[in-house]
């Protein structure tokens, strides 16, 4: 049987395809955030950095710094970021709310520096030296990491490490946050309810049972700002004194509030 051979010029033909479909693959996003795919040129040097592409028309489009919110180019992800030396192009190596960067020292070409930049706008170059001290106070917000670092638990040989730790606490303090704000407005909108109620019984002509009926609403309102639990003799209590037609739809209100 005779072998099958490949023809070297089918070969090379076909390896020029695989290469141009890879180049398409690289894309700019610009700060408006469209995307753009072609073939990329990044122009990282010099005060005037910017991004070109070749589209599949051959057109070549510069794509200045400021223009640009990110772009991918051999399977590496390039954001603007302001670091030791003003605004750059960075490598992206560890995306979050502080996201780790590796970027170009000062004449040189490769992506040697590493950089930490939060998503509050402040940045800090990853320190050789006193690494402690300065990530400790980088990070002072996040209590439990900060501890791990003057322990000695974690170092720069743990920098990865340090990075989701921090995130995962800035992630649950988000959450509680949002957690207590939710909380504090359904407090607000079951003590209305009750407040209407209040002002209802204080609006009618004394009747039996009056004070004691303010009293008890009194308590109510103290419990749910306390986040209590409403103990139910003290609502039998209260549907048991308001009886009349008058506080019928008020009592309904406030006590459809905390079922």
């Amino acid at each position: 049987m005779r072998g099958f051979a490949i023809n070297p010029v089918y070969l090379l033909f076909i390896l020029l395809i695989t290469c141009t479909r890879g180049h398409a693959q690289d894309y700019v996003v610009t700060s408006l955030g469209d995307t753009v795919r072609g073939q990329l040129k990044p122009l990282l040097h010099g005060l005037d950095k910017k991004v070109q592409v070749t589209g599949e028309d051959k057109k070549k489009v510069a794509y200045p710094m400021f223009q640009v919110r990110s772009f991918f180019y051999k399977n590496e992800i390039y954001q603007p970021v302001k670091g030791p030396e003003g605004y750059a192009f960075m490598k992206l190596l560890k995306s979050g709310y502080l996201s780790l960067y590796s970027f170009q020292l000062p004449n040189q070409v490769s992506y040697d520096g590493l950089f930490l930049f939060r998503k509050d706008g402040e940045g800090m170059e990853v320190p050789n030296l006193s690494f402690k001290r300065y990530m400790k106070k980088f990070l002072e917000d996040c209590v439990s990491v900060v501890e791990k670092i003057d322990e000695g638990e974690l170092g720069k040989k743990e920098l990865n490490q340090i990075i989701d730790e921090y995130n995962l606490c800035v992630a649950a303090r988000t959450v509680d946050h949002s957690k207590i704000i939710a909380e504090k407005k359904e407090q607000i909108k079951i003590i209305t309810a009750w407040d209407v109620l209040e002002q209802k019984v204080k609006s009618e002509a004394d009747f039996e049972g009056k004070s004691n009926a303010l009293e008890m609403i009194h308590e109510i309102k103290g419990k749910v700002s306390a986040s209590e639990k409403i103990p139910n003799f003290l609502l039998e209590g209260l549907k048991s004194t308001l009886t009349q037609d008058v506080f019928k739809v008020e009592l309904e209100n406030a006590l459809k509030e905390i079922n």
